[in-house]
């Protein structure tokens, strides 16, 4: 198999580059005052993501590290079963540098399996379960994976796409393996079991083969992969981002010093899928290793949150905007006294100030000492890059940037670093920078630019501007990329993909994409322009060939043809213009949305 490495950074693992002041944010670093000297002077942590868990809670191990529907999971459990899970993968072959790809949703097994492949050196592929046969008999091809753990409805899609494959093993995960018995009973009656064969092992199976395993763990390598991510997209072949385990280690330890108090035995609700990035590396990593009992929920439903979070009542989750209108307005939740709530967290989009506002007033009136908190990241940033805490926080921003990194606004057609207030991309460099895109030259050298000092910075593709007081604001997209909603799990609308399928119909010009809110939502449907001589008569034709090509996320909602695109002042394409046409819907006591 593959053995994946690649590029070690400059900055060495242990060193947070401390303060400098030259006259430009990214040297001042006006966000350093937010921080202690400790943070900003501090060793960052050289070990795996295994030993980091291990090391933060070996001395707790009858705290609750997972509860799932109610079964609570102690660390010393989590343990034990973490040496289980990588004798048995062990048993079949799988040792350092193996890929085994993880097309998983939020179950025990997965965090079991996530940290014993890590303590075997193998690296965990995290793939959606929704992917198309085409897209999954990519990465298992990129990759060379010989064994795929999934979750039993996604089985029959699998066996169809590892023909032609290095695939020799599927394990099964049910989500009612780890379930409290009595709900388990319910679960399974309601479940169609998946065949079993030599090549289809169910999870018991599983691990009951390696109880006799001779199992030889790996030492940490700091420029090794431990997670490859992917960049979005259930169709065609998205990028491969590769992660290390100083990656993920870099954001927990940037955790330690924002202010939030994570304390052990708070309750962290997740229901974050573990293949988009953010749910890996700050709702099971971060979490876990701060000591905290991670509540695993594997359906992602922003209308059904109030719900939850009124039965589990956690110190903190990490959600969308729409949990946090839903929770705001829920009669589940109108009334709570929130006196217990510490974080409640927003990543994936930008905040509409409107509601930043109410939620806040919703959390201060409910007893809740803290107000929203808000972030940015990418999956070539290990998920987090920029947060806001308590005293580093205002209306509008996305936070300052964690004491691990550091940031820059770069005027996009000359290169020239900006000043304070200026809106250009947004750049940042830190220990949590992707090792790079797996077999991708071209990508890497699309998105990471080394400087004159060897310093590696991602070029987010995002526009932002830096105030004096370090706090950045986001203030649009350089690419369109739109969050929506699918199957009840987060995804993302590709513009450049639709377009691509509508321009192949015979008797289109042109086209672009752009997306709009729906109804009473936070999440957007494409809407498609489309220059065509023969106008609304394409329309069937289109919609036809997008449902064949498409996910039915990024089908357009609307089709409208017009004579032509139009052109920003220098002969770019205004999909800005676009943006505006179409229009947003209000949501009442909101105001406009975005």
């Amino acid at each position: 198999m593959k053995t994946l490495y690649k590029r070690e950074m400059k900055q060495e693992a242990g060193d947070v580059e401390t303060h400098k002041w030259t006259g430009f944010p990214s040297t001042d670093k006006p966000w350093l005052k937010y921080y202690s000297e400790e943070a900003v002077r501090g060793k960052l942590p050289a070990c795996s993501a295994y030993e980091l868990l291990y090391r933060n809670n070996k001395n707790c191990l009858s705290d609750t590290a997972l509860n799932y529907y109610g079964r609570k999971i102690t660390y010393g459990k989590l343990f034990e079963e973490i040496q289980k899970t990588a004798c048995a993968f062990a048993a079949i072959g799988v040792g350092e540098g193996d890929t085994v790809v993880l097309c998983t949703v939020n179950v025990p097994e997965t965090v079991y399996a996530l940290y014993a492949l890590n303590r075997l050196g193998a690296i965990a592929n995290l793939v959606d379960p929704r992917t198309s046969e085409d897209g999954l008999r990519c990465y298992f091809n990129e990759s060379a994976a010989r064994v795929v753990l999934t979750v039993d409805l996604a089985c029959p899609m699998i066996q169809k796409a590892i023909r032609g494959t290095a695939v020799r093993c599927i394990i099964l995960v049910s989500p009612a393996d780890s379930l409290p018995v009595g709900k388990q009973f319910a679960c399974r009656l309601k479940r169609k079991p998946a065949a079993l064969s030599q090549e289809v092992l169910s999870w018991r199976a599983f691990t009951n083969g390696g109880a006799s395993a001779s199992v030889k763990y790996a030492d940490y390598r700091p420029a090794r992969c431990f997670v490859m991510a992917h960049t979005g997209g259930t169709t065609g072949t998205p990028k491969s981002v590769m992660l290390s385990d100083d990656n993920l280690n870099s954001v927990t330890y940037a955790y330690d010093y924002i202010g939030i108090p994570f304390q052990r035995g708070h309750r962290y609700f997740n229901d974050l899928p573990p293949f988009i990035i953010y749910g890996l590396s700050l709702a099971v990593h971060t979490t876990l290793c701060h000591g905290l009992e991670v509540i695993l929920y594997p359906v992602f439903d922003s209308r059904e949150f109030p719900k939850l979070f009124a039965r589990y009542k956690p110190h903190h989750f990490s959600a969308l905007s729409d949990h946090l209108y839903y929770l705001s307005t829920s009669p589940a939740t109108r009334k709570m006294d929130l006196s217990f709530l510490v974080t409640a967290a927003m990543g994936g989009d930008s905040l509409n100030v409107e509601l930043e506002k109410s939620v806040n007033r919703y959390l201060a009136d409910h007893g809740c000492k803290y107000e929203v908190a808000k972030g940015y990241g990418m999956t070539e940033l290990a998920a987090t890059a920029i947060l806001s805490f308590p005293g580093a926080n205002k209306t509008g921003s996305i936070g300052v940037p964690l004491v691990i990194n550091t940031v820059k606004i770069v005027d996009p057609e000359t290169g020239k670093e900006l000043g304070y207030n200026e809106t250009g991309e947004l750049w940042i460099s830190g220990p949590s920078v992707m090792l790079g895109y797996y077999e991708n030259p071209q990508a890497d050298a699309e998105t990471l630019v080394t400087d004159g000092q060897g310093r590696c910075w991602i070029k987010t593709g995002d526009l932002a501007h830096v105030d004096e007081d370090g706090l950045v604001f986001h203030d649009g997209r350089i690419r369109r990329i739109y969050l929506t909603v699918s199957k009840g799990q987060p995804a993302k609308i590709f513009p450049t993909l639709v377009e691509q399928t509508i321009l192949e119909c015979e008797g289109v010009d042109d086209c672009m994409v752009v997306g709009r809110f729906m109804k009473d939502s936070a999440y957007y449907e494409p809407v498609a322009f489309v220059v065509a001589h023969q106008g609304n008569a394409l329309q069937d034709t289109l919609a036809a060939r997008c449902r064949i090509a498409l996910p039915d996320y990024m089908w357009p909602a609307e089709y409208r043809f017009v004579d032509a695109i139009p052109l920003t002042p220098v002969g770019k394409k205004d999909y800005r213009t676009l943006e505006a046409e179409v229009g947003k819907y209000l949501r009442e006591g909101a105001g406009e949305y975005h």
